[in-house]
């Protein structure tokens, strides 16, 4: 019987957590603070989509649906590339971006990411 996609995927339980997934995680959340009076990184941008696509081979393998959550929000880091003021002509977008997937990638570090 082929395994059903679950919130938190199939995975080892007595694996280890995923060191880049608490890492990332930290990584997203100091973001949070970072200052505003200027554009956006892009090297930012693109650590977030790239850390996506890796993501997104763990996650649809595990078949979690937080997984491919945590993909789709990490698309968001995409507007950065074509507005540089997206994330601060709203505050709440800022903070709220980055919490969220901070969070969704702490989850996936305990869960589907795994080793």
């Amino acid at each position: 019987m082929e395994k059903s996609w679950s919130l938190l995927g199939q995975y080892e339980k007595k694996a280890r957590p995923s060191l880049f997934g608490m890492a990332l995680s930290v990584y997203i959340a100091a973001e949070t603070f970072g200052s505003h009076d200027h554009r956006y990184k892009i090297l930012m941008c693109i650590l977030i989509l790239i850390s996506g696509a890796y993501i997104a081979s763990k996650a649809i393998p595990a078949k979690s649906i937080l997984g491919i959550s945590t993909v789709l929000i990490s698309l968001i880091w995409i507007l950065p590339l074509i507005n540089d003021t997206v994330f601060y002509s709203l505050d709440i977008w800022f903070m709220s971006a980055h919490s969220i997937l901070a969070l969704a990638v702490a989850g996936g570090a305990f869960t589907y990411l795994k080793n």
